[in-house]
């Protein structure tokens, strides 16, 4: 299986040493300028269409020049890299060639000054409370400063979302396990409604097949839900369904089954579809299904969604998560473990920033599939174990193609550097992991 040459492998920040020539990417929205720093190597470039060759990244100057990648016998490269790693003193080559095949020329220098210091940038202290996309504009504040009423069962929930006065922010503490049964429907809608938030309490918001599906509102926060095994209504842990906006889903856990169920046996655990807009998906556990995150159901639905992910613990899927269609989104501090075809999906023309993320056994860390038009990606600073490689050996799997994406937003307080992802994620995303779930309008935060 062949390995992208450019893909960034940054050791973790607990490493005993980090090798001499080893620089990172940049992080250019921190500030930081480093004048003459090379950028750390980062996917650019058309497809691979290897048939059993590999590529591997020639070694490079310390003026960060990349060198160009080798290509396996039979194989036909066309991967460059952006701003090589620095060597330790020797200069940039062009790419080798083997028996049968060709090769690209070297890629291209580091850029100066664009900021980032040597770890990539980040902290270590963890901020619970929402940055991103859904705090833009009007902002998302769910029932903060209104009432809180408390469901027992899904019709409860239901007739208190019904009855809900329009001009008052509504809080639905969740107190026991909502099921088909007890909610007398095969969907929990959240529908023609704002200012709502869902919260379990403890360990006891847990919905056992059934979902909610949000339609028709805004200013919504789903937070410290567990919901699972979904196979009625439209077979969604979570359906955002346009118009809705201003969308909060926190340090929830969604799951299903992958190995040993029928692909279509469930469907995505968070589906985004239509004219959904201004969402942040944050310390959620995700794990167990075939498809995990979907944005955009079909290939005319591109509306640009602005989507954060960050903090996410993704584990044990098939593809997509997310699978990405049109529009720009951001996706950091996510960790994505044993992943069997694609992590990252980017489809028609999509823009993600993939940043400081952490793969482990991971296929196709990130790529574009599946769609007749390429997404493509801005990537800075993830990490890649040695199991998380790049196979574009089938006709449905691209490279992405590469896009400055728009994040009008300040994050420097929430990212969390690439060496400490894997557990500050794996400590603290997922259900029941919060002291107080209904103080979500205020950050914790810890060393």
């Amino acid at each position: 299986m062949p390995r992208l040459p450019d893909a960034p492998r940054l050791l973790p920040a607990h490493a005993a040493i980090l090798p001499a020539w080893i620089l990172l990417a940049s992080c250019g929205h921190l500030g930081i300028d480093l004048e003459g720093t090379s950028n750390a190597s980062t996917q650019t470039g058309g497809a691979s269409s290897s048939t059993g060759g590999t590529s591997d990244a020639g070694g490079a100057g310390t003026d960060g020049s990349g060198a160009g990648g080798g290509v396996g016998t039979g194989g036909e490269g066309n991967a460059t890299s952006t701003g090589g790693a620095a060597g330790d003193g020797g200069s940039s080559s062009g790419g080798g060639t083997a028996a049968g095949g060709s090769s690209n020329s070297g890629g291209s220098g580091g850029t100066d000054g664009s900021g980032g210091d040597e770890n990539c940038g980040g902290i270590t202290d963890v901020d619970f409370g929402l940055v991103g996309w859904a705090a833009e504009g009007s902002g998302t504040t769910g029932g903060q400063d209104g009432t809180t009423e408390v469901a027992w069962s899904g019709s409860q929930l239901l007739e208190l979302l019904a009855s809900k006065d329009p001009g008052t922010p509504l809080t639905i503490r969740v107190v026991s396990t909502i099921t088909p049964e007890n909610t007398g429907d095969d969907k929990v809608d959240v529908a023609d409604v704002k200012d709502v938030t869902i919260v379990g309490q403890g360990d006891q918001g847990v919905f056992d097949g059934i979902g909610l599906r949000v339609i028709r509102a805004s200013n919504i926060i789903l937070r410290n839900l567990h919901i699972h095994h979904v196979n009625t209504g439209e077979l969604d842990s979570v359906g955002l369904a346009g118009p809705a906006d201003h969308i909060w889903v926190d340090h929830c856990e969604f799951d299903a089954e992958f190995q040993g169920a029928a692909k279509g046996t469930y469907d995505g655990l968070i589906d985004a579809k239509g004219t959904v807009a201004y969402v942040t998906y944050s310390w959620n556990y995700i794990h167990d299904t075939w498809n995990p995150l979907l944005v955009g159901s079909e290939e005319m639905d591109k509306s640009d969604r602005k989507l954060t992910m960050h903090h996410n613990r993704i584990e044990n899927v098939d593809s997509g998560a997310p699978s990405y269609r049109g529009g720009n989104g951001h996706i950091f501090n996510n960790v994505y473990k044993d992943v069997a075809t694609i992590a990252i999906n980017t489809r028609i023309k999509a823009c993600l920033r993939i940043e400081n993320n952490v793969f482990e056994n991971a296929i196709n860390p990130w790529a574009s599939a599946f769609s007749p038009s390429l997404g493509a990606v801005d990537v800075q600073c993830n990490d890649l174990d040695d199991a998380s490689v790049f196979d574009f050996s089938s006709p449905d799997i691209s490279m992405a193609e590469t896009c400055e994406a728009t994040i009008p937003y300040d994050y420097a307080d929430f990212l969390t550097e690439t060496g400490s992802v894997a557990t500050v994620v794996t400590e603290n995303a997922g259900f029941d992991k919060l002291d107080d779930p209904e103080d979500y309008w205020q950050g914790r935060r810890w060393n």
